[in-house]
């Protein structure tokens, strides 16, 4: 999400998310998504790498993207089970596949570990640079 925002730094990130809207895709993360970048903003912002201004700046934007959101029960379970599997070090990631796994689309991903302990599928797993 961060390169996204950053989209001047990232345009691979920004060009592959100008191709979904444009197509009218379904763009969808699990609530934790909003934990994940509230956060990362936060690490910016201490580091000095953001001003104050232009975090809250960048999270009002977020807060705008075109994203579904989803949380429940089973998708926390799944999520669990997930990370078990594919010997994943926390829940988190695991949320983003479970999704992707009950939605039955590919999982587009900037994180190279993940993509590799994936790599036997499902889901799909598509590394973005």
């Amino acid at each position: 999400m961060l390169r996204l925002l950053n989209a001047p730094e990232h345009p691979a990130v920004a060009g592959l998310w100008s191709e979904f809207v444009a197509a009218d895709v379904e763009i969808i993360a699990p609530t934790l998504l909003t934990y994940e970048l509230a956060n990362a903003l936060h690490q910016q912002w201490r580091l000095g790498r953001l001003g104050c201004e232009r975090t809250r700046d960048l999270l009002e934007v977020a807060q705008t993207l075109p994203i579904a959101l989803h949380g429940d029960a089973q998708l926390h379970a799944r999520a669990l089970q997930l990370a078990g599997e594919h010997n994943l070090s926390a829940t988190y990631d695991a949320h983003y596949v479970a999704l992707a796994e009950r939605f039955r689309v590919p999982l587009w991903t900037c994180d190279r570990r993940l993509s590799a302990a994936l790599s036997d599928g499902p889901p799909e797993v598509h590394l973005v640079p």
